[in-house]
């Protein structure tokens, strides 16, 4: 029983992770052609709270958890060519995104009408549509980390050892919530 739990929490997890990518990782391609007509609101900074900000042209996986640090430090170079990487693999991954966000439709349609059989089917369209999108969106951040100076990528190193010890004591703070 112990183990299903477990089993489950790492993919619900996985699947809330590969979610989260999925919604973040490009929606700011789509408001960055639309940044010229907006306010700027930290002097060049586009966004509401400018590059690697929520909303900003930097969001998103390369802006936001192990990158959030580093995307405010990018220079105006790298900040292009992040530009023009996301901006090359765009044709790719709103595709991509769009077939998940059809792939969960489906599910939720499927329930809400009582079609229980046809879950597992849908369930596993979901998982491949978010593995292509997964691997996908690996590859562009490969690209862009691939950009970052030696301190850039020492500071993504140090940004992640510390979510790691943070959801190391989550994780153990829930289990003893639990045994309570």
């Amino acid at each position: 029983m112990e183990t299903r739990t477990i089993s489950r929490s790492v993919g619900l997890a996985i699947g809330a992770a590969v979610f989260a990518i999925g919604l973040f990782a490009f929606a700011p391609m789509t408001g960055a052609a639309q940044d010229s007509g907006q306010a700027q609101t930290q002097g060049d900074r586009p966004g509401p709270r400018g590059p690697g900000g929520r909303g900003g042209r930097f969001g998103g996986p390369m802006g936001g958890g192990d990158f959030g640090m580093v995307a405010r430090s990018l220079t105006d170079a790298q900040r292009d060519q992040v530009r023009a990487i996301r901006e090359k693999h765009a044709g790719t991954i709103q595709p991509l995104m769009e077939r998940v966000r059809t792939a969960r439709e489906a599910v939720h349609t499927a329930i809400t009408d009582g079609k229980s059989g046809s879950l597992q089917s849908l369930a596993i369209e979901v998982g491949n549509a978010e593995t292509e999108l997964t691997y996908a969106q690996a590859q562009v951040e490969t690209e862009i980390y691939a950009l970052l100076t030696p301190q850039q990528k020492q500071q993504i190193a140090e940004r992640r050892k510390e979510m790691e010890t943070r959801r190391a004591e989550m994780t153990k703070r829930r289990q003893e919530r639990q045994q309570q």
